[in-house]
């Protein structure tokens, strides 16, 4: 029976398998979203993935030859789509570790294994709707968090991230992945990715003059020297046009201070370890503010809520205090 409260939900369909393609469609169909787009062509998804607005992507993976995952993963990235937070369910013949594995790192919200019945997927849809996992955010991963329930003390609070799949399911607004909800939650994703980078070189730093202490060999030294750069070079990235864009001068100094130390058989001077220790330091404590804020919670109905009062506000000439915005992009 057609479920009206899904009549406004937008889905994006992709299977090869035209059978399972049409049966996937009619299921929804039948329980009542308004709009499924399907395609069975890789291009096709992957172009639709990147200019549609969707609140719900069905996708499988491991027939096409595309890497489904890799798409999913470039979404929660905000490299392409339209939404970074949009609701992703995977489905997959192939049930080996390292698949799953990848799907998982890739942000999907859920898998289904196949062959699938129409009510397998409905019901996951519903579970989505009903029991959405909050985002958390690392150095190489924005997504559901599947952590266990007793996490450390230092780990960074999940995030409660637009949803427009439950926003229009359960007519809840205040989770709508609106242009300016999705900027101020990826503001917050950006910052906790800052404050995870920079810490990161600091271990780094010291894990290399460490190593150019002692007899370990040079392949290591090269790993830890590899990562480092490429953490400095995302942070680089990230600052971009932000107000910690002066930030990108010091990641320069460290990129050639990496560069010059990454020579078989050179010994580290004294010079070097000084730099090694300061510039990551000098790094970490000019972006002291995201620090903090990285580790507030963050909750998009308590945003909204806030985005709403101060509009009243505007609208009725009466000046309001701007506590949305974080410190790193104002």
């Amino acid at each position: 029976m057609a479920d009206p409260h899904f009549q406004a939900v937008r889905v994006l369909l992709f299977d090869p398998d035209p059978a399972m393609r049409h049966n996937t469609r009619s299921a929804l169909l039948n329980a009542g979203f308004g709009d499924v787009v399907a395609c069975a062509d890789p291009v096709e998804f992957g172009d639709k993935a990147k200019i549609g607005k969707f609140d719900l992507i069905l996708a499988e993976t491991g027939l096409a030859d595309i890497d489904t995952h890799q798409i999913i993963h470039e979404i929660r990235s905000n490299r392409i789509g339209w939404d970074p937070f949009v609701n992703v369910v995977v489905s997959l013949w192939n049930s080996a570790p390292e698949v799953v594995d990848k799907v998982m790192k890739s942000g999907a919200d859920d898998l289904i294994t196949r062959p699938m019945s129409r009510s397998q997927i409905i019901s996951r849809i519903e579970r989505l709707v009903v029991s959405r996992k909050p985002f958390v955010v690392t150095a190489d991963y924005v997504g559901p968090d599947r952590r266990l329930a007793i996490r450390a003390p230092s780990a960074m609070p999940a995030i409660i991230v637009p949803n427009s799949l439950k926003a229009k399911a359960e007519n809840r607004p205040e989770l709508s992945a609106t242009p300016e909800t999705i900027q101020l939650a990826m503001k917050v994703v950006k910052e906790r990715k800052i404050s995870i980078y920079t810490e990161q070189l600091m271990r780094l730093s010291s894990a290399v003059i460490l190593l150019f202490g002692t007899t370990g060999s040079a392949k290591d030294r090269k790993a830890i020297i590899a990562a480092m750069r490429e953490r400095n070079g995302a942070l680089a990235e990230a600052v971009q046009g932000t107000k910690l864009e002066h930030v990108i001068s010091l990641c320069d100094a460290l990129s050639d201070l990496l560069r010059s130390i990454d020579i078989d058989g050179r010994p580290l001077s004294d010079k070097d370890r000084e730099l090694l220790s300061q510039i990551p330091y000098a790094i970490h404590k000019a972006c002291v503010e995201v620090h903090h804020t990285a580790s507030l919670a963050f909750d998009i109905r308590d945003v909204t809520s806030r985005l709403r009062d101060k509009q009243k506000q505007q609208k009725h000439g009466v000046p309001s205090e701007n506590g949305i915005n974080s410190p790193a992009f104002d």
